[in-house]
């Protein structure tokens, strides 16, 4: 397996296109399955688990996420990735060619608001005019966006200040932000100190959504690679579900987070992680976050997610 690196991504071509979209990268005769990769996906555990030796090449692509993810996914330089609910509103916007094909399903405990032990926030209502911290263009912003509305606010009334994850966690331990949207490793590790988990704040869990790349569904031997590549990462994390140990060891030493972390992270998540098939439940929630960042006008337009699914690969995922 080979990787593409973002600055081998962004240096195959001298500049960007018009459009601010990135050049094709890759002219192999014999081309691999371009799968974004990033710590803690199942990418990082498929050689535990059994499932890393593919029968086609396959290409790891080690890029940030985001907007370089729907570039890479428009120029060709990518077939096969994983996205929040909240990308798919900008692709559709922008007519990236993608199509969700399977989900991660969420739970409680991979997204919730974390408040700072000092800050004196016992409700959402309490966030007015303080500074929250969050992730630009993921699930923790529409999450914010959500618990702010139910409480009769919007971001107008507080300190919006968005920021990755891991500078936000520095922001928070060092006392500059009030509080901060998490989950996962991240919310623990900001529990563990002088950070408190404000329960019960919104209904929204944050599914994970596989996404592929148009060209690739409609070329017959990439398609055939990406349903096998979802049934590897099927398998990949029903592993991780049997053997949390080696999941949080080796997850420690990818990010340095101790694996007592993990542990504790796989213990109190409420179902394991699981991929499945794409289900009206999955959509519904999908189109409820489209319609929630164009009522808060993050978006120029309303935007039908129902087009950006396909069911095709539910034999591959339900056998």
């Amino acid at each position: 397996m080979t990787v593409l690196t973002r600055r081998r991504l962004l240096g195959a071509s001298a500049t960007l296109a018009a459009g601010g979209l990135l050049a094709p990268v890759l002219t192999q005769a014999a081309e691999p399955l371009r799968v974004w990769r990033y710590k803690g996906s199942a990418a990082s555990y498929m050689s535990l688990a059994g499932q890393a030796d593919t029968p086609y090449p396959v290409q790891w692509v080690d890029i940030a996420g985001g907007t370089l993810v729907l570039e890479a996914l428009r120029s060709g330089s990518l077939d096969y990735t994983q996205m929040s609910e909240v990308p798919p509103v900008f692709a559709a916007i922008a007519q990236v060619p993608l199509a969700v094909v399977a989900v991660l399903p969420g739970a409680r405990q991979d997204i919730g608001l974390i408040v700072s032990r000092t800050a004196g926030i016992e409700r959402v209502s309490d966030l007015k005019g303080r500074s929250v911290s969050y992730v630009r263009g993921t699930n923790n912003q529409y999450y914010l966006i959500d618990l702010l509305n139910r409480a009769g606010l919007s971001l107008s009334d507080i300190q919006p200040v968005p920021m990755p994850m891991q500078e936000a966690l520095i922001a928070f331990r060092s006392g500059h932000v009030d509080a901060l949207v998490a989950g996962g490793i991240s919310a623990l590790q900001a529990t563990a100190e002088q950070g408190v988990r404000l329960e019960n704040a919104s209904l929204f869990l944050g599914n994970t959504l596989i996404a592929a790349r148009h060209g690739a569904l409609e070329d017959t031997v990439k398609r055939a690679q990406i349903g096998d590549f979802l049934r590897r990462e099927r398998a990949t994390w029903t592993w991780v579900a049997t053997h949390p140990q080696a999941w949080a060891e080796h997850s420690a030493s990818l990010t340095g987070i101790a694996a007592d972390l993990y542990l504790r992270q796989f213990r109190e998540r409420d179902r394991p992680v699981s991929l499945e098939a794409i289900s009206e439940p999955a959509i519904r929630s999908a189109q409820h976050v489209a319609d929630t960042f164009f009522e808060n006008r993050l978006v120029r337009q309303r935007v039908d997610v129902r087009p950006l699914w396909q069911d095709d690969f539910k034999p591959f995922l339900e056998a």
